[in-house]
């Protein structure tokens, strides 16, 4: 409120008066609350955050393994494995990670494989839209948990027997699963180490498989691709 710049004594009823006239509008008079948000705030307003562009092949591409980046491992291209198929349909997406199959539905995929000593492990890429990203490590992820005990699946026209499926340690990405597995074929066993990882929508199917005993957990494989897709 303005005041005269003339001194004059008022009377303590009249102080009391203007004071109640200059307050904030919460008693019974007609004046407003200058501090009251009643507009709208010009405060930003906070945005989800949006979802990564998935990649195209060019840029998956660029984005796989090279000799520099694992100089103790032979890089050799690779290409899409058979549609996998099982006696049980709640372990064929397990199946197909774990035989290095085809998955369907994506917006790109690009394939290779490192090896070192008898194990090599088929690095497989594959993007995604945002959504069907994170239901294929849920959907693997419920084969491990149903499919534990044995099934049996079919690549192509080779038939295979999985005896059994154990998850193993997995880290990394913004999610990740991994499963040790025994399996038979044509009379012959063998084991075959798996990781999936998630990073954005793109997912890294790790298949490692042995010539000849146990393979080899593809730790350093995981970790070498990872730091491209970031």
């Amino acid at each position: 409120m303005r005041f005269p710049y003339a001194r004059r004594v008022l009377p303590a009823a009249a102080v009391i008066m203007l004071i109640t006239s200059c307050g904030t509008g919460t008693g019974t008079g007609t004046g407003k609350d200058t501090h009251a948000g009643t507009g709208p705030s010009s405060a930003p307003k906070s945005q989800a955050p949006q979802a990564p562009k998935p990649f195209d092949e060019d840029e998956l591409t660029a984005r796989q393994l090279t000799p520099q980046d694992l100089p103790d491992h032979k890089i050799e291209e690779a290409f899409q494995g058979a549609l996998i198929s099982s006696d049980k349909p709640e372990c064929r997406d397990l199946a197909t990670v774990l035989l290095g199959g085809a998955m369907t539905g994506t917006l790109g995929q690009v394939h290779n494989k490192a090896t070192k000593g008898t194990t090599a492990t088929k690095v497989s890429l594959h993007s995604w839209t945002a959504a069907k990203a994170g239901s294929v490590l849920a959907d693997v992820r419920a084969g491990g948990q149903a499919c534990g005990g044995g099934f049996n699946a079919v690549s192509g026209t080779d038939k295979v027997k999985i005896t059994k499926v154990v998850a193993a340690p997995a880290t990394g990405g913004d999610e990740s699963v991994a499963y040790s597995a025994e399996q038979e074929q044509d009379g012959e066993k063998s084991s075959v180490e798996v990781v999936l990882v998630r990073q954005g929508t793109t997912t890294a199917t790790f298949t490692a498989r042995s010539a000849s005993g146990a393979a080899e957990p593809p730790a350093a494989v995981v970790a070498a691709q990872l730091k491209k897709l970031h």
